[in-house]
């Protein structure tokens, strides 16, 4: 075999390491995307969610989607639907994890169904039997449709555990943040920090805090809706913040 020349020999050894570059690279890209999916259903996780509603709560982050939808409109929103199965630790202690492992598996297959029928934006799975769905640039009225439409499609899915078919149902809370709302509401508590004469970082931190603090409040709020439904309504039902908040405050006027 013939010597390779310093010239060669250096041209070589550039394209060995530009390919292995481009393999570290590969495999970095591997474990950010794996970082970002529930390993059991393959859907998004609660970190890739949790971002996601934050990008679109202080801006810089958003979609076509998200433009074509707000388009002709002055409120810009995001939709939020919170799916939990139903009766789940009872399916998993009577039929075994097993059983319950395809309960969350069929719900995550309903949810990718209603994804590439309508465009779904964000369907993550954020907790052991929860899921939400992250709808930019759609109403609360919207986001209803689509939780009709998912509920519709969960109820024709059953699960097998040896010679039973397990029905499965859903229970969801739907609501709407109003992303201009949350802005306001951040610049009025800047003023007010600045106000008080903090230095610069300490002013982010505090912003940071709040920004936190009005992301969970909307996802409570949405919790609350859908837990309402399993306590008052059942299970198997649908429903809306809006709907939550004016009972509350029928109740609050009736006492």
């Amino acid at each position: 075999m013939r010597e390779l020349s310093p010239e060669e020999q250096i041209k070589k050894e550039n394209a060995e390491l530009k390919t292995r570059v481009r393999e570290l690279e590969k495999r970095n890209a591997e474990l950010e995307r794996l970082s970002y999916r529930d390993s059991l259903t393959g859907l998004y996780n609660r970190r890739f969610f949790d971002e996601s509603l934050y990008k679109l709560i202080v801006g810089g982050n958003e979609s076509p989607v998200l433009d074509e939808r707000r388009a002709g409109t002055d409120n810009r929103e995001v939709g939020v639907i919170v799916v939990d199965a139903d009766q789940f630790k009872h399916i998993n202690d009577t039929y075994g994890h097993a059983a319950g492992d395809e309960v969350l598996k069929s719900v995550s297959r309903a949810l990718e169904t209603l994804n590439k029928r309508e465009a779904t934006d964000i369907v993550a799975r954020t907790g052991g039997d929860e899921f939400v769905v992250l709808l930019p640039g759609m109403t609360e009225e919207m986001a209803v449709e689509r939780a009709t439409n998912l509920w519709s499609i969960i109820r024709e899915f059953k699960v097998r555990a040896g010679e039973d078919l397990i029905p499965i149902t859903i229970s969801l809370g739907v609501g709407s943040l109003k992303l201009t709302g949350i802005k306001d509401a951040l610049h009025t508590e800047e003023i007010k920090l600045k106000g008080n004469d903090l230095p610069p970082d300490q002013i982010q931190i505090k912003l940071e805090e709040k920004k936190k603090e009005l992301f969970s409040a909307f996802l409570d709020q949405v919790d609350e809706a859908m837990y309402a439904v399993k306590k008052e309504k059942g299970r198997d039902q649908i429903a809306r913040v809006s709907e939550i908040k004016k009972e509350e405050k029928l109740s609050d006027e009736a006492a």
